[in-house]
């Protein structure tokens, strides 16, 4: 995972596409797989999509933050996104935490906390 130097390392922000561009990368993966696809799951072949669209510079839409902790979101350097961990309402000046590793506030990627 990243760390917080990674995500300060980082200056520009990938481009995050659209629901339909992603449902549609998907499906071309599937097409040029063939039977593998059904073999790998339909968990795996998204994996994988995400992973090269990441390494592209592109990122998945982000998901809906989980309740009851901050909705800030982050994406890290395969492009699965990660929210923070931290009380909703905490000072986003403090940065976030997944308890795994931290972003600030202002890394190009994330996605501040909702209102």
């Amino acid at each position: 995972m990243a760390d917080a130097a990674d995500v300060e390392a980082q200056s520009t922000a990938r481009t995050v596409i659209s629901e339909e561009r992603y449902a549609s990368v998907v499906e071309s993966a599937r097409g040029s797989l063939g039977k593998w696809a059904d073999a790998m799951g339909e968990a795996k072949v998204e994996e994988v999509v995400t992973t090269v669209l990441a390494g592209a510079g592109f990122l998945t839409p982000p998901p809906e933050p989980e309740p009851g902790q901050c909705s800030a979101l982050f994406p890290d350097e395969v492009g699965d996104w990660w929210q923070c961990e931290g009380e909703p309402g905490h000072d986003p000046a403090e940065g976030h935490d997944t308890g795994e590793w931290s972003w600030p506030n202002d890394a190009p990627e994330a996605i501040p906390p909702r209102a």
